[in-house]
């Protein structure tokens, strides 16, 4: 008897994962790109400091300004068709293992998980070397897979909560169970 009681998920073929060295690359592409959003953003405020318009200091809404735009970045707009620029240099979408694009609440949750934890930055990466489908531990939790962007599942299988020990820590996720 098969346990289905997580459902199904799409897997792919093992070539179709996105590995560590392109994560790497499109890390250092998106961290460029977001600094240079940092940038777009402040010139309108320095512009008016300098014509004395703002005569006060404008760093809160600055940064607000900000931090929203880096939530479009790395949630409405990883998730959409058209990806972050890291992702369409490289040829990369990120897949929900259920099928389609994963969620904006998904994504928000992906994004907050990289900025505060439960895993580090080097954690995240670390784990890709040991994994088959070179899923971060953010992506293993959320149910997402960073593929090619011509990648098409090759077929549907059950998912069974997967069980780890590892580095101190002891780690329960759902995991696709692909045929044998």
């Amino acid at each position: 008897m098969v346990d289905n009681s997580l459902g199904e998920a799409d897997y792919y073929d093992p070539k179709d994962y996105v590995g560590f060295g392109k994560r790497l690359i499109v890390i250092l592409i998106d961290s460029v790109a977001m600094i240079l959003i940092g940038i777009a953003l402040w010139v309108p405020f320095l512009v008016l400091i300098l014509a004395q318009i703002i005569q006060t200091d404008p760093s809160g809404v600055f940064w607000i300004t900000y931090l929203i735009a880096i939530w479009v970045y790395l949630a409405p707009v990883k998730r959409s068709h058209f990806g972050t620029i890291g992702y369409r240099i490289l040829g990369i979408k990120l897949v929900s293992a259920k099928g389609g694009r994963p969620s904006l609440i998904n994504m928000t949750i992906r994004m907050l998980m990289w900025m505060f934890g439960p895993f580090n930055f080097v954690l995240d990466l670390v784990w890709l070397g040991a994994d088959t489908e070179s899923q971060s531990l953010r992506d293993c939790y959320l149910g997402t897979y960073l593929v090619t962007r011509n990648a098409n599942p090759i077929g549907r299988a059950p998912v069974h909560l997967a069980r780890y020990n590892a580095m101190g820590f002891a780690l329960v996720y759902p995991r696709v169970c692909r045929p044998k």
